[in-house]
């Protein structure tokens, strides 16, 4: 009967619980979590050292915030060759700074970035690896369940990804955010989400050429607008920052131009 791998992972919060439940039938799984005690759940250790020490995989799912205490807590029990895997959200600069740690231990950090909403896919929720064992890491994930693609690179680079994403998608949320409020605060809240839908529908490479096409050759024109919008909201009661942050960036237009379409000159 083939030996199962040894498994740690730091942090039980949402992401946490979904792989634990998802990767415990298939290798021996420590977790540990400082406000998550043993009485939680099978898995659970009193301990850091208890889940790392002897653990061929560690998998830290920690908050960003905590990443580098749980890597710089961990350093100590690390054995050599051990894969450290850390997919929290940290900026590309911790990530570095944890591969620096783990290495200074003899073992391997891998950068990893969770691309998607993780309760949706449980453990097959893609997920980007970097640095120089981020394939042996994809390897060991594919082999129990897990959906990891390597780009190489260095650790920071899945993290850049991720992040870059999370400017677009969050800062679109709050974008809808800001609006439905300024619609409802209106009395045009049923319009407005017509037309909001609409827009999102229709949303093809053209139109995001010519988002930035747009901003460069109307700049100015565009940020008296913004500042109409900001204006109005304000009159409603609505707080505008996302709205004020618009009229800020365009102005910054005006004097710098807009990034380049790829594949134009």
């Amino acid at each position: 009967m083939a030996t199962l791998m040894q498994v740690a992972m730091l942090g039980y919060g949402e992401v946490g619980q979904v792989l634990a439940h998802g990767l415990a039938p298939r290798v021996s799984l420590r977790v540990y979590d400082p406000v998550h005690p043993p009485s939680g759940g099978p898995p659970l250790v009193v301990g850091n050292a208890e889940a790392v020490r002897g653990a061929d995989v560690v998998i830290a799912v920690t908050t960003g915030a905590d990443s580098l205490a749980a890597c710089e807590e961990s350093r100590p029990h690390l054995g050599s060759g051990v894969l450290y895997a850390d997919l929290s959200t940290s900026a590309p600069g911790d990530k570095r700074r944890i591969a620096e740690l783990v290495a200074s231990a003899g073992a391997s950090a891998v950068d990893g970035a969770i691309m998607a909403p993780i309760p949706l896919r449980g453990l097959a929720t893609p997920i980007l690896a970097s640095g120089d064992d981020a394939a042996r890491f994809a390897d060991f994930a594919g082999r129990h369940g897990m959906d990891v693609t390597p780009i190489g690179g260095a650790p920071g680079d899945a993290a850049a990804r991720k992040l870059l994403r999370s400017v677009l998608v969050k800062g679109l949320s709050a974008l809808v955010i800001e609006s439905r409020r300024a619609a409802e605060a209106a009395g045009l809240g049923e319009w407005f989400w017509e037309h909001l839908l609409e827009t999102v529908s229709a949303a093809d490479e053209r139109f995001v050429v010519r988002l930035l096409e747009g901003a460069g050759q109307h700049s100015l024109r565009r940020v008296h607008e913004m500042r109409a919008a900001a204006r109005m909201l304000d009159s409603l009661g609505v707080p505008g920052a996302m709205t004020a942050a618009t009229a800020a960036t365009l102005e910054e237009v005006t004097r710098t131009g807009v990034p380049p379409v790829p594949g134009r000159s």
